[in-house]
């Protein structure tokens, strides 16, 4: 499938993860035109993952946050932007960026979400 763009719906995007995993993503900027986000599936979410998983990661959803200009990409945005989803007991939580895994598991537990600047990372869970 590749890239496809996702509408914002009361200031929030769903990102469709696999097996249901979606993520609910909201940008710190309120303008909302001036971003294009798409999820990201297939190759498109295989290139941004580290290159090995000793963890056994399942990465399940992935996206990117670009600058609209005239409502086409022009670049990748630079903001600010949390996210939220659903573990399920004693699973662990993991962005990847920088061709690591980050693991984000007491982010998540202490604040119920995740608030990252990073660029665009795939998502992903241990079990």
């Amino acid at each position: 499938m590749g890239e496809k763009t996702v509408n914002p719906v009361n200031g929030k995007y769903t990102i469709p993860g696999k097996n249901n995993r979606n993520l609910e993503l909201t940008l710190e900027d309120s303008d909302l035109k001036k971003y294009i986000v798409e999820e990201l599936d297939g190759e498109d979410m295989n290139r941004k993952l580290p290159s090995s998983n000793p963890l056994g990661i399942n990465w399940f959803a992935c996206f990117s946050i670009y600058k609209s200009k005239d409502g086409k990409k022009n670049g990748h945005a630079n903001v600010k932007y949390s996210f939220t989803v659903t573990l399920d007991e004693g699973q662990r939580l993991f962005v990847a960026y920088g061709g690591e895994a980050h693991e984000v598991t007491d982010e998540i537990k202490k604040n119920g979400k995740v608030t990252l600047s990073e660029g665009d990372p795939p998502t992903g869970s241990v079990p």
